[in-house]
């Protein structure tokens, strides 16, 4: 593998191209069309009696169409194409194919881009089968060997540049910019009554740990505000994208960011962030503008913006390194109660360790969970609102004891628009908890034969009003 560098000045960092030697048969003609292209639009594969005939590639060069020449022999057969729409950033990750152990000539090829993937050009024939990929990065052109009929293929790539997201909110403050970044490790979030007023941000840069935060904590009231701490598990999770709500309107100084939540590779959600001054009437509806930082297929890798006593405005970098795919994912039990309050999922884990339970005067005001993930304690956020009772305990013997099910019990309670969790009771392979809080009149049970609960997701406001589960198969 041969490596090509060149320097992309405006983004004062590295673009590396891969030569990824030409898989397939021995011999025939080498030909190379080169490395030197924005990327491709269209591919041409004629497929004969001995396998594929020749393939030609369509390319993209400073902004001009490149027809590239035919590599093989037009002959008798069937032509199949392929069209990339490169205009909307869809580029080639990887090359699929299959050669004929005795002679050499490629039989097959099936391109996978970042959005979709060919059909199978050629014959879908027995033999050797190979791939052409680079980690998720980009093909930008091609090489090989050729003569009556394709005998080998190669490519090259390259690292794609991150992608700068405009940012949201208004103009107040000082431009701030934390840099590119391997990926993030843990983000703190304070919010005070200034909206988000300070944001820092664990990142990994190589392998090493830096720290880099931007706001005020304190806010422009001068009030410590509420500091929460979002953790992934990296390198195994990536932040895909950000949701926040800003004011509404131009982007004045007068425009903040007022809260914010991260989705995760692993379709993980962090509670929403947000003081409650901005908050309507109805609880969960953040009365603001509503935007999203996010670039399909990227891991976030580094936050700018601008603030002052408050996070006035939010970007995001999206880096080149791809989302790794996410294990098979658990399954997610619908939640059931009302549907008040804000949306929460705590994700999912390798188990559950403890359970913390407050009663409120109309229910159950919040619950809290502690999980175990690799063989680490994580410890969940609160939701709802702990009232003075304080929690309620039920520990398991972990590894050894796992829930089961969940039983509980909602109903609309007086004074509240929607119905509220009044009671909760967890079921382990071992035994059955005490039950957190009274019954009332409608009951649920979440449960699925032959699994376990893995993590827990709701709504809430200042009490529980729906609870679910996510699940797994019991392996051991």
């Amino acid at each position: 593998m041969t490596k090509l560098v060149s320097f992309c000045a405006d983004l004062n960092l590295y673009v590396m191209a891969l030569k990824v030697e030409a898989k397939g048969g021995k011999g025939g003609n080498q030909w190379d069309d080169g490395s030197d292209y924005e990327g491709l639009t269209k591919i041409h594969v004629r497929g004969g009696l001995q396998g594929i005939q020749f393939i030609k590639f369509e390319y993209v060069k400073a902004g001009n169409a490149i027809v590239g020449s035919i590599h093989g022999v037009y002959g008798r057969g069937f032509t199949q194409t392929f069209e990339i729409d490169h205009l909307n950033k869809e580029h080639i990750v990887s090359v699929n194919g299959c050669y004929d152990n005795t002679s050499g000539v490629i039989q097959s090829l099936q391109f996978e881009t970042n959005m979709r993937s060919s059909e199978v050009m050629g014959y879908d024939e027995n033999g050797t089968k190979f791939t052409l990929a680079a980690g998720g990065n980009k093909i930008i052109g091609f090489h090989g060997s050729a003569e009556t009929n394709l005998i080998s293929l190669g490519a090259y790539f390259t690292t794609l540049p991150p992608i700068k997201m405009e940012q949201q909110g208004g103009c107040g403050g000082h431009p701030w910019d934390h840099g590119i970044y391997t990926g993030v490790r843990k983000v703190y979030v304070t919010y005070s009554p200034s909206g988000i007023s300070h944001i820092m941000v664990d990142y990994d840069k190589v392998g090493k740990h830096e720290t880099r935060e931007s706001g005020d904590r304190l806010g422009e009231n001068r009030i410590q505000g509420q500091q929460r701490e979002f953790i992934l598990d990296y390198p195994n999770e990536y932040i895909t994208s950000v949701e926040g709500t800003c004011d509404v309107g131009s982007a004045s100084y007068s425009n903040r960011v007022r809260s914010l939540s991260f989705k995760t590779s692993t379709e993980r959600i962090s509670p929403t962030y947000y003081y409650l001054k901005f908050i309507s009437n109805t609880y969960g509806t953040v009365a603001n503008r509503t935007f999203v930082l996010e670039s399909k297929g990227r891991a976030l890798v580094g936050f700018y913006g601008q603030a002052g006593f408050a996070i006035d405005a939010i970007g995001a970098y999206f880096g080149s390194r791809p989302v790794p795919p996410s294990p098979p994912p658990a399954e997610k039990l619908q939640g059931q109660g009302g549907d008040g309050g804000v949306s929460w999922d705590d994700g999912v884990f390798d188990g559950v360790r403890k359970i913390y339970v407050g009663q409120g005067e109309n229910g159950v005001a919040s619950v809290k969970f502690v999980y175990d993930k690799n063989n680490q304690v994580v410890l969940g956020e609160d939701h709802g609102k702990m009232t003075l009772l304080g929690y309620e305990e039920f520990e398991l013997a972990y590894p050894s004891e796992y829930i089961t099910a969940v039983e509980g019990c909602y109903d609309n309670i007086f004074g509240n628009t929607t119905a509220v969790i009044t009671m909760l009771k967890f079921k382990t392979n071992v035994r059955t908890s005490p039950p957190f809080g009274l019954e009332s009149t409608s009951t649920f049970l979440l449960e699925k034969e032959g699994y376990k609960i893995v993590g827990f997701h709701g709504k809430a406001s200042d009490q529980l009003h729906q609870f679910g589960v996510s699940v797994t198969l019991i392996t051991n």
